[in-house]
């Protein structure tokens, strides 16, 4: 007996169904990554409130930075390290 075998949807490389749009409209690392495009640092939530607003994100994504804790963000390390403390 054989598995099936099948192509995957979409190419992978080029932001197939697994990434790219369908990952940055989500609260994911990568989707608040992509939202925070362009933010300048340092900075604190309500910065990246704005700066992910202005980049029309997604909802989901604003709602996950709502409950970010209110402090100081000096890197995008920082800001994945808040993504680990809500999710």
């Amino acid at each position: 007996m054989k598995p099936d075998t099948h192509e995957p949807r979409g190419d992978r490389s080029k932001g197939g169904e697994r990434g790219g749009k369908a990952a940055s409209d989500t609260a994911s690392a990568a989707g608040i990554a992509q939202a925070l495009k362009g933010v300048n640092f340092p900075c604190g939530k309500a910065d990246l409130i704005k700066q992910a607003t202005s980049n029309h994100a997604a909802d989901e994504v604003i709602e996950a930075l709502n409950e970010f804790p209110d402090r100081r963000y000096e890197t995008m390390a920082d800001i994945q390290k808040a993504v680990g403390e809500v999710r």
